[in-house]
C-alpha cells in the first residue's frame, strides 16, 4: 500500500461514520452506559439524522459537582451582580439533568468530510476537543478524535 502524505487527507477519509449516539430523550443512565460499553468519552445527540447536539463526559460532570453562584456587590443600597449569570444558570440546569438534552452541549463546533485533517487538529487543539461531529449541513456523517489524528502521524509519517 502507497503511503499518503496527512496534509493531503481530509476529514472524511479518516472519520468514524458508525460512532455511537444518543437521542434527546435518552437520560444520563444510558449516557454513563454507552461510555463505559463502548468505552468512548462522548457521542453525538441526533434526532433523525439532524445534528442536535453532543454529550461528553464533561457534560456529566455537572451531576456531581458544586456550583457556585457568583456574588453581589451591596453599593449604596442597590446590589450588582459579579459574574456570569448565565453561565451560573446554565451550569444550574446541567447539574440537575436527567435526559440527555437537559445535559447536552447545543452550541457545537463541525467540521465536513472535505475539511483538511490540518484544519480539524487546529480546531482541536485550539478549543481543546477530544471528538468533533462531522456534518453535511445540519446532517451528521460522522465524528473524528484526537487519537484519529494521532494515529496517523504513526501509521504516515511525514516524508
Amino acid at each position: 500500500m502507497e503511503r499518503q502524505d496527512i496534509r493531503d487527507l481530509k476529514v472524511g477519509d479518516v472519520m468514524h461514520e458508525d460512532w455511537p449516539s444518543l437521542e434527546p430523550d435518552s437520560t444520563v443512565e444510558d449516557v454513563i452506559k454507552l461510555f463505559a460499553e463502548t468505552s468512548v468519552s462522548g457521542a453525538p445527540v441526533v434526532e433523525g439524522n439532524r445534528l442536535a447536539g453532543i454529550v461528553t463526559e464533561g457534560d456529566l460532570i455537572f451531576q456531581d459537582a458544586e456550583i457556585k453562584a457568583p456574588g453581589f456587590l451591596d453599593i449604596l443600597g442597590g446590589m450588582i451582580p459579579l459574574g456570569n449569570w448565565e453561565e451560573y444558570r446554565e451550569e444550574t440546569l446541567k447539574s440537575a439533568g436527567v435526559t440527555v438534552d437537559e445535559v447536552m452541549t447545543k452550541d457545537l463546533t463541525t467540521v465536513s468530510p472535505d475539511t483538511s485533517l490540518s484544519e480539524a487538529a487546529t480546531i482541536m487543539a485550539e478549543d481543546r476537543f477530544k471528538l468533533l461531529p462531522v456534518t453535511d449541513g445540519e446532517e451528521l456523517r460522522g465524528v473524528i478524535t484526537r487519537m484519529d489524528i494521532l494515529t496517523l502521524h504513526i501509521l504516515n509519517p511525514r516524508q
